[in-house]
């Protein structure tokens, strides 16, 4: 039986289990246990590899310090989620350590049998810039927690089609088990909570905060931001100037001081977070480049429907079920929110749009994939 060593920085690393990281390893773990025909061991050191084995790198990084420069198993493969720091330097400025590593993990590249990109797009962006052959690359996409999917509601008999909508006296009728119309949470400020949007990830420059927050003054419409950098934004000094990949949550965080409309749960649970898409109105994803786009998709099996930026990473992951904006205008992106979040009919219609989307992305053909490659 062969054995898959996997990387897992979450053991030592705990801003890793809130971000990207935390929720690739997670996937990944929850594919892999359902699978008799390989073993995986999860690894927090490289000294635990074993020259039989195969190895999986699930975040290689270009700017920290690499794991490995020669390789040291049967098998090496490595996930490539974007590439950020490269392509925009003035905002990602990675200082002298950074170039070294960067010097040294492109050699170490090298070593690597295959590479996983998670969309079409950062392929595109790894063959640009490392030349790397496009038959070393294959892309994988990212899927979402089990706990996302949904659970059909199998109570009436007479309902044969699987389909979780579905129309009834010119209405549309959700099928799958109902969840409760009030949010059970920890955060008092999210238990009454209605008619919001929903912001999921990270506050790096390419998230396009600022206009975001423009965007929100101008709707007058209640956004709720999650992730554990807005929940520890009290013990930010904003007179301090901030490290120069937080110039834009610097900004941001200006914007928005002292304004209700704007609400900081910080990190929750998955289970909170599932209920935070379902009840919102609609998720906002507006970024200037992205690798891939969680939220899109996990807001998308709550069938919330997205406003998202007009760039070619999003056109490729959503399709034509989603609302596109300017990313550069806070105008644009104001309107296109109003439209989703007033507009019923638009909205209900792109709900579903935004599931069946969304199931592109399922546990079941992410699995398979990774299957396909181990084999």
């Amino acid at each position: 039986m062969k054995t898959i060593a996997i990387y897992d920085t979450t053991v030592r690393d705990d801003q890793s289990r809130v971000r990207g990281i935390g929720r690739c390893i997670q996937t990944l773990k929850e594919s892999f246990e359902a699978t008799t025909t390989l073993y995986f061991s999860y690894i927090d050191s490289i000294k635990a590899l074993r020259p039989e084995m195969i190895f999986l790198n699930p975040f290689f990084n270009f700017i920290q310090k690499p794991l490995m420069i020669r390789r040291r198993a049967h098998a090496q493969i490595a996930i490539i989620h974007d590439l950020m720091p490269m392509k925009y330097p003035k905002s990602f400025p990675i200082g002298l350590r950074g170039k070294w590593y960067k010097l040294l993990n492109t050699y170490a590249l090298k070593s690597y049998d295959h590479i996983i990109a998670v969309s079409e797009h950062t392929k595109k962006d790894i063959i640009k810039m490392y030349s790397i052959p496009p038959e070393k690359i294959r892309v994988i996409y990212p899927t979402v927690p089990r706990l996302f999917l949904p659970h059909l509601d199998t109570s009436d008999e007479s309902v044969e089609h699987h389909h979780p909508f579905h129309t009834q006296e010119n209405q549309t009728v959700a099928e799958f088990t109902p969840l409760p119309q009030k949010l059970i949470s920890t955060h008092e400020e999210l238990r009454n909570l209605k008619d919001f949007a929903i912001y999921v990830g990270d506050a790096t420059w390419n998230k396009n905060l600022p206009n975001i927050a423009r965007a929100i003054k101008q709707t007058n419409i209640p956004c709720v931001f999650v992730g554990k950098v807005f929940g520890d934004r009290s013990e930010k000094n904003l007179s301090v100037k901030p490290h120069p990949w937080q110039n834009s949550l610097f900004e941001f965080f200006q914007l928005v001081e002292n304004d209700p409309r704007f609400i900081f749960p910080g990190y929750v649970s998955d289970l909170e977070l599932k209920m935070l898409y379902k009840n919102a109105k609609l998720n906002l994803l507006v970024s200037y480049d992205e690798g891939f786009g969680y939220s899109y998709v996990e807001a998308g099996y709550m069938s919330t429907p997205s406003v998202l930026a007009d760039t070619p990473i999003f056109h490729e992951v959503a399709g034509d079920a989603a609302v596109f904006a300017n990313p550069q205008d806070p105008k644009d992106i104001a309107q296109k929110m109003s439209e989703l979040f007033y507009d019923r009919v638009k909205r209900e219609k792109m709900s579903i749009k935004a599931f069946d989307r969304a199931q592109r992305y399922n546990p079941e053909k992410f699995q398979q994939d990774w299957i396909e490659v181990f084999n």
